[in-house]
């Protein structure tokens, strides 16, 4: 369960970034409902059957997004709680901050004020670090937010069409700065509003696809951000076994829903390097 110290975010630019995620996210969910949807069904016809199929797809991007920022906010990626060694092992380093060793892959958040298990980056739209145990489902969060300003982008660009009687070079300010326009008096607030939507949504279209396939590069690599940049691939197991690392064993089924259990192969401690798993097929 979810406490008031998971969900407090640990910087005011995380709360700002997680304020503006939460407003878009809902108000597009929202604004899909009661506008575009309706307008839809009387624009093109739309039978029940469409509707209802409509109806369900969009449901199922918002509960995969929302789902998935609970379980990453809920996920606990730290090495608190984690029985560690005394003794300083090799490859393993010592936190001044947390006064403890810390494993291999493991690094010192400074907003969140832990080590971090197979540490990726810390998301401030979600006020979490991004590490072993959840990483899957910043991967799908992700993967259902390009979906959805995908989504909202196509459905809602023929609205605004609509709204504004059609496209000319001269409305073009009316797509780039609706809100300007808007107190200027160009536009209606409803229109301006329409329009930024709709902006957003192809802008984070374009930015989360981008970074759909820089993780997709690294989860095929096995590596995190910080070995991609390092050039270090002593954890690439084959693209195979590297998703497993990163999904778990039902790596096939978590794209559904982020309740799915699908146990990871390592405990966030301890990895089977390169070496050591060729060593073992060999054998």
């Amino acid at each position: 369960m979810l406490s008031w110290r998971n969900i407090k975010p640990k910087s005011f630019v995380d709360a700002m970034s997680m304020l503006y995620f939460m407003i878009m996210v809902h108000s597009a969910y929202l604004y899909g409902e009661f506008a575009i949807a309706p307008w839809m069904k009387e624009t093109y016809s739309m039978g029940t059957l469409k509707n209802i199929v409509y109806q369900i797809f969009a449901l199922f991007l918002y509960l995969n997004v929302m789902g998935n920022v609970y379980k990453i906010i809920e996920t606990n990626t730290s090495s608190v709680g984690k029985m560690l060694p005394t003794l300083l092992k090799p490859g393993w380093t010592f936190c001044y901050a947390c006064e403890a060793n810390s494993p291999p892959r493991s690094f010192h958040c400074m907003t969140c004020n832990k080590c971090i298990l197979k540490r990726d980056h810390h998301c401030m739209f979600t006020s979490q670090c991004i590490g072993h145990s959840n990483y899957r489902y910043y991967f799908w969060l992700v993967f259902y937010g390009w979906c959805g300003t995908m989504f909202c982008a196509i459905m809602t660009v023929p609205y605004v069409l609509t709204l504004l009687d059609g496209f000319s070079i001269w409305k073009l300010p009316y797509f780039i700065l609706p809100l300007f326009c808007f107190m200027l008096q160009y536009i209606s607030f409803f229109t301006a509003i329409s329009s930024f939507i709709t902006l957003l949504s192809v802008v984070f279209s374009c930015a989360l696809i981008a970074l759909l396939f820089w993780h997709c590069s690294h989860i095929y690599k096995g590596q995190t951000t910080f070995e991609s940049s390092h050039r270090i691939y002593d954890y690439d197991l084959g693209w195979k076994e590297n998703i497993i690392q990163s999904f778990g064993t039902k790596w096939y089924l978590t794209w559904i829903c982020p309740w799915i259990i699908s146990p990871l192969p390592s405990d966030g401690i301890e990895f089977q390097t390169k070496a050591n798993y060729q060593h073992s097929k060999d054998q």
